[in-house]
């Protein structure tokens, strides 16, 4: 019996400094984890880390250690953290600097190679129709891809599924799509003329910058097209803003901030919360409006229920596509309505910025350079700008010119399209060393517009309007030229924008009626080249006072 007290006695001891212990040691530990001690040891173990990883990245062991290029470079991101991220959209000026001091071909990160021969294009961004795989890079897509925007098939990394959501899309943005559509991008045009001879009209007309004309007239066409309904920027009151493209100015610009920073990437999900409560600047909320809301409602109403004018629009036909029988009645899956509505969204960023841009730049060199102007209007000699058609315009040779040549200064993207050769080692062979590079499959490789576009070899003179340069000594278009251009992000080539054919349209229809009936009563107001200069890259060019511009007094 005692025995057994002891034994009990005993056990209850040993419980009762177990249970001391453990209750004891869960403080204690947490303590010694958050102890300045252990947050410095856990910072060197760190730093230790990415010291050793730097090393081995310009070590000889990496595959990519042969190529050219900044030890710096090569050995951490924080270069391009620093060029792109801290003093904003530098880096392609800086890759620029590199390819003059290192070739041709040149390692700009890590696990990025940059080529600036315009000759490779062809094998980097190989067409449609061909069966060469190539992946998005992972690193480049971190730029925007946040919310609906980053199950869309812009920010997919693989080349089928990319396809697969590509698909559904591409043939609403085919040529003979769009020729159906001419007549309604005319329309909007012809009320864009008219608003802008009215308020620039008479004594008191007011000066206007055309760059948002053009940002309300693009943005009224692709929503009108995709949704079935515009935005109404063209016919608001007043002037041309607020639109799409100035709520999207601070997407471009935290654009690489993004890229940069995984914490920035994944605070993005909580930024409809923070528009919410009053915490973010009225042109994001005014974005994210458009992204989570206005876009939704959109394809709601494309499930069936009559939108303004009775249609649907793209998004209308994707859904009775989508839907067994195809009457398009049924439920959307919030997968699937979180797909389409990014789809949306991306109609809206990239189709209205660029186009507008490249239109901007065609006024502004019509107004500062008059023989561009009088020999244009030679060539449109014999049509009527009351009945004007694309593919008329289109065969004109300086027409054509005026527009690839805009194209080359204002490309729709100026920052580096990289892309990722899955399934084969590609060869690069320097043409003046005679050098070979053979670089390895499943390596980015990019290039970039602002850099090829101003090839001297290929355009002599790149900072001059010179439309010239595209016709062939009998005066015709030089179709081999075109091919070298890097607009819409390689013509042809399997991932190239989807909206290239609306674009070419909405270009050459509104150009068209500028020339006949703006230029001619317009002059430029505190507007230079200065204003169309690439100084910076924010996914689109930049100036150094920002987005061009181009000013005019209309009488």
């Amino acid at each position: 019996m005692a025995a057994n007290t002891v034994n009990m006695d005993l056990n209850n001891e040993s419980t009762i400094a177990t249970d001391s212990l453990l209750n004891s040691s869960t403080p204690l530990s947490l303590k010694a984890i958050l102890s300045p001690s252990s947050v410095l040891n856990l910072f060197l173990i760190w730093l230790g880390y990415r010291i050793l990883l730097a090393l081995y990245n310009i070590s000889p062991f990496h595959p990519l250690y042969k190529f050219p290029g900044p030890k710096i470079a090569a050995a951490t991101f924080i270069y391009e953290a620093w060029y792109d991220w801290i003093l904003q959209g530098q880096y392609t000026n800086k890759i620029k600097e590199m390819h003059k001091k290192y070739g041709p071909i040149i390692r700009i990160s890590p696990h990025e190679i940059h080529i600036s021969t315009p000759s490779f294009a062809d094998d980097l961004y190989p067409s449609s129709s061909s069966s060469r795989i190539r992946d998005k890079s992972q690193h480049q897509l971190n730029t925007g891809g946040a919310g609906p925007v980053s199950v869309t098939g812009f920010s997919t990394v693989s080349h089928e599924i990319h396809r697969m959501k590509r698909a559904p899309l591409s043939k609403f943005f085919s040529r003979s799509q769009m020729l159906l559509l001419e007549s309604e991008v005319t329309d909007h045009a012809r009320r864009v003329i008219s608003k802008l001879l009215r308020i620039g009209g008479g004594k008191n007309g007011e000066t206007q910058d055309v760059k948002e004309a053009f940002n309300c007239f693009t943005a009224d066409v692709i929503a009108q097209y995709a949704f079935g309904e515009s935005l109404g920027f063209v016919d608001q009151e007043g002037g041309w803003e607020p639109n799409f493209a100035t709520w999207t100015s601070s997407f471009f610009r935290a654009a690489y901030g993004m890229r940069h920073n995984s914490l920035m990437r994944k605070s993005a999900s909580a930024l409809p919360f923070l528009a919410k409560m009053n915490l973010m600047g009225e042109d994001v909320k005014r974005v994210l409006d458009v992204m989570t809301v206005l876009v939704p409602e959109f394809i709601q109403k494309a499930l069936g229920s009559e939108s303004k004018g009775g249609r649907g629009g793209v998004f209308a036909e994707i859904i009775r596509g989508m839907s067994e029988g195809g009457n398009g009645k049924r439920e959307l899956t919030e997968e699937e309505m979180y797909w389409l509505s990014g789809e949306g969204f991306n109609f809206l960023l990239a189709g209205t910025e660029t186009t507008a841009a490249i239109l901007t730049t065609i006024t502004f060199w019509l107004l500062a350079k008059p023989e561009v102007y009088e020999r244009l209007m030679q060539d449109l000699g014999g049509l009527k700008p009351e009945t004007i058609k694309w593919t008329e315009l289109e065969q004109r040779p300086y027409m054509w010119a005026v527009v690839h040549e805009a194209l080359r200064m204002m490309p729709g993207v100026s920052h580096r399209s990289s892309r990722v050769a899955r399934t084969e080692d590609l060869v690069f062979r320097d043409k003046k060393t005679g050098k070979e590079y053979v670089i390895p499959r499943g390596t980015p490789v990019g290039m970039t517009s602002m850099i090829q576009h101003w090839d001297e070899e290929l355009f002599p003179q790149p900072d001059e309007f010179l439309p010239e340069r595209w016709l062939l000594e009998d005066g015709k278009p030089d179709y081999k030229l075109q091919k070298m251009l890097l607009a819409f992000g390689k013509s042809g080539h399997g991932r190239a924008c989807i909206g290239e054919s609306l674009a070419y349209c909405e270009v050459y229809i509104m150009a068209a009626l500028m020339a006949f009936h703006v230029i001619p009563r317009a002059k430029l107001v505190d507007t230079t080249r200065e204003n169309f200069d690439y100084h910076h890259d924010m996914i689109v060019p930049q100036t150094k006072f920002g987005s061009i511009s181009c000013k005019v007094a209309i009488q």
